[in-house]
């Protein structure tokens, strides 16, 4: 690949004769492949008449994928406390995870024109925080009040942080006739084999944060009553309260365009 031939053109000795020659002729045989490369596949690709990437299906696949993760990390840390640990870490660290599973399922739903999905508030502010910092430990460089030590360990610090930010851009709004759901398998668990399938249930408000005066993120239609619940992004996660409530296993998408339903009882995508 191109990073190999660079990086073998790297190694040749400084004394070669015509060395810079050499590399200059690997770059240009690199930039001229990724050229061709990136004029010619979407040629390609559309004669060959194979699905071009799907935004949507890949956020879904995403949640789904940060949900089981998530849930392996959480197994996990039950193996490891010991009950001596500080509360408040253990607090800290499901938070954190359970926040960066719903940050990848705010992704999908209705675009909120309004309102910026937790994850992205959150992302947004701190950002704005982590400048500041930044601000404070350049002014301590350039007046060279700090060793440089301590100087380049606290900006790596600033910049970790930031990296790992859970920032989501919004996927476009998906026509209200399309069913987005997973890719079929056939392992799915039995209380989703036994709920039915169908195309796209919209909703439009969550009944019990109507009547709270709450807010919510997105909805989900509950496939044994009809109960129209928040997802736990919301404050109040009113959906997973109806679960707990009744019993009721089984809730579908209520966002336009969405017909992925969700078990409660295996936490299972179908």
């Amino acid at each position: 690949g191109g990073v190999f031939t660079l990086a073998a053109a790297q190694l040749l000795p400084e004394d070669l004769p015509d060395r810079e020659v050499l590399l200059l002729a690997a770059f240009t045989v690199v930039v001229g492949s990724l050229l061709l490369q990136g004029s010619t596949l979407p040629w390609l690709v559309r004669h060959a008449g194979l699905p071009g990437p799907d935004p949507a299906e890949d956020a879904l696949r995403a949640a789904e994928l940060g949900d089981a993760a998530n849930a392996a990390g959480l197994r996990r840390l039950d193996e490891l406390v010991t009950g001596r640990e500080p509360v408040d870490v253990i607090k800290r660290l499901r938070d954190r995870s359970m926040a960066r599973s719903h940050a990848a399922w705010e992704r999908l739903g209705r675009p909120l024109a309004d309102q910026e999905t937790p994850s992205n508030t959150y992302a947004r502010l701190r950002m704005q925080m982590l400048a500041a910092e930044r601000d404070v430990v350049i002014r301590a460089r350039d007046d060279g009040t700090a060793p440089g030590e301590v100087l380049s360990a606290a900006l790596a610090a600033i910049d970790v942080e930031e990296s790992l930010l859970d920032r989501q851009d919004e996927l476009e709004s998906l026509e209200h006739d399309r069913a987005l759901v997973p890719a079929p398998r056939g392992d799915r668990c039995e209380h989703l084999e036994s709920a039915p399938v169908g195309g796209p249930h919209p909703a439009s408000a969550c009944e019990d944060c109507l009547v709270e005066g709450t807010t919510w993120v997105h909805l989900r239609t509950c496939l044994s009553c009809g109960h129209v619940g928040c997802c736990d992004s919301s404050p109040r996660r009113h959906s997973r309260a109806h679960f707990g409530a009744e019993g009721h296993p089984v809730v579908v998408s209520a966002e336009p365009g969405e017909a992925w339903r969700w078990c409660w009882v295996d936490e299972e995508l179908g």
